[in-house]
């Protein structure tokens, strides 16, 4: 006559997650977007440094410098193409990498919110946000050179 309550079965069915499906692609985006963001920072100033030692001259060292502010985009706040030092490259890698972080964060919480999600999609939307730090660092270079007469 009345249905009993059994402590053992419980009334939300449990998501197993199944490896490579799509709420474990879901949770290992938001878990891990944020060290992908900082891994992408990596890559671009480990190409900068390959760049600047296997192309020798103005165009290696132009494009090793530009990959390396997109990699360190504070670079230039600090002051970094005009005075150099060990103590403020530290600083702006610690700061660049909290940027990174955040931005990977940030753009893993928005992929997550949609129906399907997954790698691609997470790096078409950081690509997206991360032209706001890339084209911010290019224009304080243009801002630094003006004031310094470059140009």
């Amino acid at each position: 006559m009345f249905a009993t309550y059994d402590d053992s079965v419980s009334a939300v069915p449990s998501r197993d997650l199944l490896p490579g499906g799509i709420f474990s692609t879901r949770r290992q985006v938001r878990r891990i977007g944020g060290l992908m963001g900082i891994a992408v920072a990596v890559c671009l100033w480990l190409t900068g440094v390959i760049v600047g030692w296997l192309l020798s001259g103005l165009v290696g060292g132009v494009i090793s410098f530009v990959l390396m502010v997109m990699a360190l985009p504070v670079m230039p706040i600090l002051g970094m193409p005009a005075v150099g030092g060990g103590s403020r490259l530290l600083i702006a890698m610690a700061i660049s990498a909290t940027l990174w972080w955040i931005l990977g964060q940030v753009v893993a919480t928005r992929v997550a919110q949609r129906p399907v999600v997954g790698w691609r999609e997470w790096a078409k939307e950081f690509v997206t946000m991360g032209l706001g730090l890339w084209i911010g660092a290019a224009m304080a270079l243009a801002i630094g050179a003006l004031a310094l007469g470059a140009l």
